[in-house]
């Protein structure tokens, strides 16, 4: 899959960034984070993982460990973004976009997405409910909204605006 394109400062390639390259080791992180307008045109933080496949509920523990993974890489996506525009890091003007210091941290929305490449429709369902399930705690602590938790194939990857096509390499 190939995500994009995004409108210019919208899109944060954290995994990429030189602000996750200086915390890196043993901090698991999601692919990016994307500044979305909603429906009602509110803007949406998307923090944004992508895989390839997944284990089936079934396969424990690898099914579990792939929960906890997934888990740690969406929070630490948002948590170190935030972080990084409170201050806490010290180099948000070379890593993060304008458009990201400029938010509203109080009230913003936030949507935890794993996006998984040619997953079958009647398997996102399960790994959504065990995803939402693992971060329980941190929607309750974030204050996040009641769907603030998607797993979506590359067919809604399309359907969101996320890519364009399904051909080429991850992002």
């Amino acid at each position: 899959m190939t995500f994009g394109p995004f409108p210019e400062g919208y899109c944060f390639y954290i995994e990429k960034s030189d602000l996750y390259r200086r915390i890196q080791n043993h901090v698991q992180m999601a692919e990016f984070l994307l500044l979305k307008n909603s429906r009602k045109g509110v803007p949406v933080l998307w923090v944004v993982e992508a895989k390839s496949s997944s284990p089936r509920p079934e396969t424990k523990p690898n099914f579990d460990e792939f929960v906890a993974e997934i888990r740690d890489k969406l929070i630490n996506a948002f948590s170190l973004t935030l972080a990084a525009c409170l201050g806490r890091h010290g180099i948000v003007e070379e890593s993060i976009p304008t458009r990201f210091r400029e938010v509203d941290w109080c009230g913003q929305e936030v949507k935890l997405v794993l996006v998984i490449n040619g997953h079958r429709d009647e398997w996102l369902q399960p790994l959504k409910d065990a995803i939402e399930m693992s971060l329980k705690t941190s929607i309750k602590t974030w204050s996040f909204g009641p769907t603030s938790v998607a797993v979506i194939n590359d067919k809604g990857a399309k359907k969101f605006g996320l890519i364009l096509d399904n051909t080429g390499d991850e992002t």
